[in-house]
């Protein structure tokens, strides 16, 4: 187990050493005005599911490790970390002197305690069957906590650096009830002053914050705004400073701003519709003419206005490339679609299927929706697109695949990390699976990867499931969304992570 320890520590991922100067901070100044096109349904780490509340996770909580903008792990609650020698045991120290934004302790036990919840299958985490790898997780004195792993792992850090992860105070948790989702008690440099369901939040510096990420706003202030126009109004009046998903027929008009511009970071979200493998969709022929049926680069280029790419795979760039694979685009084909389902027992009209969409969640959601739909219709299938508000398509989507009455849901998915990523979407039973999949060689290779240390036996190994899960096509593959973000000129220091976790660490306002 050696490897492990030593592969984890300096090949998996790149750590940062958290070496900062000592130097005097400037006092926070400034009201940060971010539009946002969803409303978030809760800050609480184990439920959130929006790259808008990874944001606000990110500033209010903390980690033991974290995510820089280039998805690198760089230490934060963490001080130290090592492997037993067996790889059973995976031991962190922690930061001493830590404290919650309510004066209690971030201690080892607070650390042991905020893990324990999240594995807990009472609290019900939909990041619970990604975590269960983590196994037990126990304080040992104030400054250390110790990981018995259930399983080799050999992507822990990566696991421990996502905003899922995040230190909550459980003891606020059982205190607040659902009010913790709104107003989470955190120890990172900024705290939820105010949370209106369906208008916005504000973030405000938390005196107490000790790290290397202090508070440089006064204020950042969430607009909720699902409407692409009345978002873009926003920065154009000089209302916002930052506008997500600038939409394609806006781009000239915001880039023609004398203070404002587009700027569209890398992303790696993949765009898909997640089918429920029940019914119709269980028939792999089905799922294959579905997939014939759609003009990707057409839609891309007509709806999307060129902010998409047709997926080559289901994990989108920068996930961790070197382990992902492609494979050649899947044709327009309405012919060959035709006659797979006309081999799977359906004529012209007499498959009916509906899909979930949501409204303001991803770049021209609803006329894509739309614009499938008349795809679908195309090949002779009577297709019924369900455009719903973002609170209810996430409970839709969040359904176990039984109870769902939809046949397929637009998602995005944009997870650092191949384990991560594949782990969470196709092994059997675990939460974030909501299409059903089941294949036992997936399972078992993704068992096998999870516990790899080698690069090239992990390159091997996620290249098959890659290559299983793309044949399989349990999705209707589309593209990789191209962020695209308006921001007026008197920001500064402004980042953003591939999965559109806004960055506010160094933003300062001029």
């Amino acid at each position: 187990m050696r490897n492990l320890r030593q592969t984890c520590c300096r090949a998996a991922l790149i750590v940062g050493l958290s070496v900062f100067a000592a130097h005097a901070q400037a006092q926070p100044a400034g009201v940060l005005r971010v539009a946002v096109g969803a409303d978030p349904a809760t800050f609480d780490p184990a439920f959130n599911d929006l790259p808008v509340g990874n944001a606000v996770d990110l500033a209010v909580l903390e980690g033991l490790f974290r995510l820089d903008p280039q998805n690198n792990v760089l230490k934060s609650l963490a001080s130290d970390y090592s492997f037993s020698p067996d790889g059973k045991v995976f031991t962190v120290k922690i930061k001493v002197g830590k404290t919650f934004s309510n004066g209690d302790p971030l201690n080892a036990e607070a650390v042991a305690a905020s893990f324990n919840r999240l594995l807990d299958e009472k609290v019900g985490s939909i990041y619970r069957g990604l975590y269960a790898s983590l196994g037990t997780v126990k304080a040992v004195g104030e400054d250390t906590v110790e990981f018995h792993l259930a399983e080799p792992n050999g992507h822990i850090l990566m696991l421990l650096a996502s905003t899922a992860a995040s230190i909550v105070n459980v003891r606020a948790v059982k205190e607040m009830g659902a009010e913790y989702g709104r107003k989470p008690v955190g120890s990172g440099p900024y705290k939820v002053d105010r949370f209106v369901g369906g208008e916005g939040f504000r973030l405000v510096p938390n005196p107490t914050y000790k790290g290397e990420y202090p508070a440089t706003l006064k204020s950042i202030d969430f607009i909720v705004v699902p409407e692409d126009g009345s978002r873009m109004a926003l920065l154009e009046t000089g209302a916002a400073d930052i506008v997500e998903r600038v939409p394609p027929e806006s781009m000239a008009a915001i880039n023609a701003l004398k203070d404002a511009k587009v700027v569209t970071p890398p992303s790696m979200f993949s765009i898909n519709m997640e089918m429920v493998l029940k019914g119709p969709l269980a028939d792999a022929k089905v799922r294959k003419a579905l997939n014939l049926a759609v003009d990707r680069e057409g839609i891309a280029k007509g709806v999307l206005g060129g902010l998409g790419t047709p997926s080559i795979g289901m994990v989108g760039p920068g996930t961790q490339d070197e382990l992902r694979k492609t494979f050649p685009p899947i044709p327009f084909d309405p012919a060959g679609a035709k006659k797979l389902l006309a081999e799977a027992g359906y004529k012209p009209g007499q498959l009916s299927l509906s899909f979930t969409c949501p409204t303001g969640r991803y770049i021209k959601d609803v006329q894509v929706c739309q614009a499938l739909a008349g795809s679908l219709e195309n090949v002779g299938i009577k297709a019924t697109p369900l455009v719903v508000d973002r609170g209810t398509w996430s409970k839709v989507i969040g359904m176990e695949p039984a109870a769902r009455t939809d046949n397929m849901g637009m998602v995005g998915r944009a997870t650092a990390g191949m384990d991560y990523t594949l782990y969470r979407l196709f092994f059997t039973g675990v939460g974030a699976n909501r299409t059903g999949y089941s294949n036992p060689r997936v399972d078992a290779l993704l068992k096998e990867g999870r516990a790899a240390t080698d690069p090239a036996k992990q390159k091997a190994i996620y290249g098959e499931v890659q290559e299983i899960i793309w044949n399989d096509q349990p999705f209707l593959f589309l593209w990789y969304q191209t962020q695209a973000i308006g921001l007026s000129n008197r920001v500064q220091g402004f980042a953003v992570q591939p999965n559109e976790t806004l960055v506010f660490d160094k933003v300062t306002l001029k």
